[in-house]
C-alpha cells in the first residue's frame, strides 16, 4: 500500500531514544493537600457550591503562596494549616465588620465558611499547654528575664505553628519571663 519513507524511521527511533529516566523520587505530596483535592471532587459531585468555593479558595491561596517570593522551599501540612489559619482570621475580621454594619446574613455566611475551614486544622494547644511548654524551656535555658527571650523563642521554634500560633507563644514567653 504505502511505502515507508526513509524519513519516518529515524523519527520513530528518536522518539524512543528521548525517554529520560531519573533516579530522584518525586516529592511527597502533603496528606492535607490530597485531602483538600479530594474534597474539591466531592463538593463538585454533590453540587455543594458553598463548600466548593471555600475549598477552592484554599487551593488558590496555596498557589498564590507557591508563586510568591516568600514561598517556602517545601509545602508541608503545617504550611497549609498556617495558610488556613490566616484565611480564618480574615473571615473573622469580616464577621466583625459585617456585624458592625448590621449585615447579619453576611456574617452568618462567613461563620459558616469558618466552620468549613476548621475541619482541616489540628487540635490547637491550650493556653495552659503552651505555658507549660514555655516554663519547661525557660527552666532548661536558665532564662532569668526579658533579655533571654530570643534564646527561649529559638528553642520554642520547634512547636508546630498550626497548633501553637507564634503570637500566642510570644505573648506567653513575655508574660512568663516578666514574672521571673
Amino acid at each position: 500500500m504505502f511505502a515507508r519513507s526513509a524519513l519516518t524511521r529515524p523519527f520513530a527511533a528518536a522518539s524512543r531514544a528521548c525517554l529520560f529516566y531519573t533516579t530522584e523520587a518525586a516529592p511527597a505530596t502533603p496528606q492535607l493537600l490530597l485531602r483538600i483535592k479530594a474534597d474539591v471532587k466531592d463538593a463538585m459531585r454533590s453540587k455543594d457550591k458553598e463548600r466548593l468555593a471555600v475549598v477552592k479558595g484554599i487551593l488558590s491561596d496555596l498557589t498564590y503562596l507557591e508563586k510568591s517570593p516568600q514561598a517556602p522551599e517545601k509545602v508541608t501540612d503545617s504550611v497549609i494549616q498556617v495558610l488556613i489559619q490566616k484565611s480564618i482570621k480574615r473571615r473573622e475580621e469580616s464577621v466583625s465588620n459585617f456585624v458592625a454594619a448590621g449585615r447579619a446574613e453576611q456574617a452568618a455566611q462567613e461563620n459558616k465558611e469558618i466552620e468549613m475551614l476548621k475541619v482541616y486544622l489540628p487540635q490547637a494547644m491550650t493556653e495552659q499547654e503552651i505555658e507549660d511548654e514555655v516554663r519547661r524551656v525557660v527552666k532548661e535555658q536558665g532564662a532569668t528575664g526579658a533579655k533571654d527571650m530570643g534564646k527561649v523563642m529559638k528553642e520554642l521554634g520547634s512547636l508546630d505553628p498550626a497548633r501553637a500560633p507564634k503570637k500566642t507563644v510570644s505573648d506567653t514567653v513575655k508574660r512568663v519571663l516578666a514574672s521571673l
